[in-house]
């Protein structure tokens, strides 16, 4: 079956992490990587309760989290529980208010 294109544009930092990643997983182009990424997706049918969440968030603070995330990558060793529970206090700290780009909730 013959597939089809689609077109994508990422901030720098998670297109580094995606290159990164997907070198080091040993696939053979990004887009192989990509579709690895739906599949596994597909398969797994999980929810989405840490990416949704930063999805939502203002680029800024999204730009922030990808930075991480391209340290962590560069560093080549994962913190998934450490990253994974500071970025989701990030996001729970950052409120969405109408007429503000971005409060971060008190401590």
């Amino acid at each position: 079956m013959a597939s089809k294109s689609h077109t994508a544009k990422f901030p720098p930092d998670l297109y580094e992490v995606m290159i990164a990643r997907s070198t080091a997983l040993g696939y053979r182009s990004v887009s192989a990587y990509l579709k690895g990424l739906v599949r596994y997706d597909a398969l797994v049918q999980g929810p989405h309760s840490i990416t949704l969440p930063m999805s939502n968030l203002p680029d800024a603070a999204q730009d922030d989290i990808d930075g991480q995330l391209l340290a962590v990558t560069k560093r080549g060793v994962g913190e998934r529980g450490q990253l994974l529970s500071r970025l989701l206090e990030r996001v729970k700290s950052v409120e969405m208010i109408p007429g503000e780009i971005v409060r971060t909730a008190p401590k």
